[in-house]
């Protein structure tokens, strides 16, 4: 049975959630300022590693957990599909890793969870391809095993990562590390502003705009 609301929001009351979003926002604001002064010149060596993997007709594959399964798909639809409206360009070969349920059920249930992506990257990955991993604790078991796969068979690995970078950061070539203390909403924001960052330096890397 649902309980009745007794709080009253009168001006005091929308006043303090006024002052939360507030913060909330320009506390994102900041961490991405300092994401971007500490990472800028990581960023685009990860854009030059993508558009000249692209380059060489290499692929880019994307993993990642809950909202982070959710970035590694936004991402992966604006390589493939289009990222702005004002940019024609072809399709750009980019695929998420958490997208197929068949696969992802099946692998959870005859191999176990922490081995799903790293199964998808061998049917998938090829030498010279990019594994991207996305985990905004660093340590998500099934990213860090499709890492040390790629890492092991010839692929690039990079990551967009949070707190220290956690045992994924020592697998990848390149990443980015958004700093927090438990705040994985904040990280995530932070890996799509990147993300996008990446996609529109790609785009200009390979004459596109």
């Amino acid at each position: 049975m649902a309980r009745d609301c007794k709080c009253s929001e009168g001006s005091s009351g929308g006043s303090r959630y006024e002052e939360l979003v507030l913060d909330t926002l320009l506390y994102s604001a900041r961490l991405k300022e300092t994401v971007a002064r500490q990472n800028s010149e990581v960023i685009v060596a990860m854009a030059r590693m993508i558009s000249g993997t692209f380059i060489e007709g290499g692929k880019l594959l994307i993993c990642g957990n809950g909202g982070s399964a959710a970035d590694a798909q936004h991402l992966a639809a604006e390589l493939t599909i289009r990222y702005r409206s004002s940019v024609h360009r072809q399709a750009l070969p980019a695929i998420a890793l958490s997208t197929d349920t068949s696969a992802l059920t099946a692998g959870g249930n005859d191999l176990g969870f922490d081995e799903v992506f790293a199964r998808l990257a061998e049917a998938y990955g090829r030498p010279g391809d990019i594994l991207l991993g996305l985990s905004t604790s660093g340590n998500s078991p099934n990213v860090l095993k499709a890492l040390q796969f790629a890492r092991s068979h010839g692929m690039k690995t990079m990551a967009l990562l949070g707190g220290d970078g956690g045992s994924i950061r020592q697998q990848a070539d390149i990443s980015v590390v958004v700093p927090h203390s438990g705040s994985a909403d904040r990280v995530q924001e932070c890996h799509i502003a990147v993300g996008h960052v990446i996609i529109e330096l790609v785009e200009k890397m390979m004459g596109f705009c």
